[in-house]
């Protein structure tokens, strides 16, 4: 039997907790953001010279505004770049899309609906940095193959995060494709001692044939919200029509009492 996807019109604790127990697979918020401001913040990315790929897979047809833990394959040094340019993230995404921008407003919808609040996660008693603008551009061979997110992947040597149960991914979407885009996502949470055995051979992408159960689609709607846990396997199609477009984030969450965290 399928989990449910859920589809709610407000954020609450009690569903976030329900997709933390595994009650629900995915979350979907609609309407979260309003149309207006999804079509300004189209628009002020449409001018916006900052969007690069990421750094490690420069042939994956995916843009983003700041950078991410992926891109620093453990490597000392771009710790140190992710930690140091994560500082103006923030800034960088107000500077562009203005106070109201989809990043502010998805962080601080999450710490007005938990109890214990929300901050930005840290690594090495710095801030993380807390979200990304992330932009799949149109083509009939992009979108992202199957994979899982994982701080303990991204970071299997380091200890600091041993008290988390349960990592999420958020995205906020102010851009929709008109064909394709779609969101994939199995209830299917394969083990660290497994992952191998899944790889594809390219990147950390999984082979979709290897997967046990089959996926459920969501289709994003303009100013929607979708939650889920990231260690389950997920993927997007190809968005052959339109834009794509997201402020997106990863959520920690330790106990209910404590703050939620999020980084990107």
């Amino acid at each position: 039997m399928q989990n449910t996807i859920k589809t709610a019109r407000s954020l609450e604790q009690s569903d976030i907790l329900d997709l933390i127990s595994e009650k629900i697979l995915a979350l979907r918020i609609f309407p979260f953001s309003k149309k207006d401001h999804c079509l300004n913040w189209q628009e002020a990315l449409k001018q916006s010279t900052v969007q690069k790929r990421y750094s490690n897979a420069l042939d994956v047809p995916v843009k983003r505004i700041g950078m991410t833990l992926f891109e620093t394959e453990n490597k000392s040094e771009k710790l140190k770049q992710y930690l140091m340019e994560g500082r103006n993230t923030r800034d960088t995404i107000q500077q562009i899309f203005g106070k109201v921008n989809p990043l502010d407003q998805l962080i601080e919808k999450l710490s007005s609906c938990w109890q214990g609040g929300c901050k930005i996660q840290e690594l090495f008693n710095e801030k993380m940095n807390p979200g990304i603008i992330r932009s799949f551009e149109e083509s009939a061979n992009g979108g992202l193959p199957p994979h899982i997110d994982s701080l303990f992947k991204d970071l299997p040597e380091n200890n600091s995060f041993n008290h988390m149960q349960c990592q999420l991914a958020a995205n906020l979407y102010f851009g929709v494709s008109e064909k394709g885009g779609n969101l994939d996502i199995w209830n299917y949470a394969p083990k660290a001692s497994e992952l191998e055995g899944l790889y594809s051979g390219s990147y950390d992408f999984i082979d979709p044939i290897k997967i046990p159960t089959q996926s459920q689609t969501i289709k994003p709607r303009l100013g929607e919200l979708i939650i889920f846990r990231s260690n389950c396997i997920h993927a997007v199609s190809s968005n052959s029509v339109g834009n794509r477009s997201a402020a997106s984030c990863f959520i920690g969450y330790y106990d209910t009492s404590k703050p939620l965290t999020v980084w990107a």
